[in-house]
């Protein structure tokens, strides 16, 4: 039941942080339309991604608040995560031709990459939490086992 209660939690907070993103992005459509084709995209794949990523964002709180889709839910979640910040960590190093606005997102317009990144990464932590716990990988890696700790020193010995 612990188990069950910490998922909902975590799961809960990313589903909330992935509806609320969602919902700055379609409220003002306008203003996120604008801050995507600010981006290096070529400007047919910034108009599909300024419809695209909301939606699957918002298809994203669905499934990671469903038990039946949850894993697959958390799986796409963390990838999108780690694609948005592998995209900050690009953009910071001068990797594209421009450095493209920060723009904020959820965070604010005054929002750094530095804030994003940090803020994905915590997003990213609270994901791998819910898959130790999802995938009961706490059982299966030996330094979780605080109550075995004798036996595993005498079987290293």
């Amino acid at each position: 039941m612990k188990k069950e209660k910490s998922l909902k939690i975590i799961t809960g907070s990313i589903a909330v942080m992935f509806g609320y993103a969602a919902a700055v992005k379609v409220a003002d459509y306008s203003k996120a339309r604008v801050e995507m084709l600010n981006q290096v995209f070529p400007v047919a794949l910034a108009e599909m991604l300024t419809w695209v990523i909301p939606a699957l964002e918002i298809l994203l709180v669905v499934c990671l608040l469903l038990p039946a889709t949850r894993k697959k839910a958390l799986w796409a979640s963390l990838s999108l995560l780690v694609a948005f910040s592998v995209y900050i960590i690009l953009a910071t190093n001068d990797v594209f031709s421009r450095t493209p606005c920060s723009c904020g997102g959820i965070l604010g317009d005054g929002a750094s990459y530095l804030t994003q990144l940090i803020f994905n990464i915590f997003f990213i932590a609270l994901s791998l939490i819910a898959f130790t716990i999802e995938y009961n990988w706490n059982k299966k890696i030996s330094w979780f086992h605080f109550k075995n700790k004798k036996q595993l020193f005498s079987n290293s010995a």
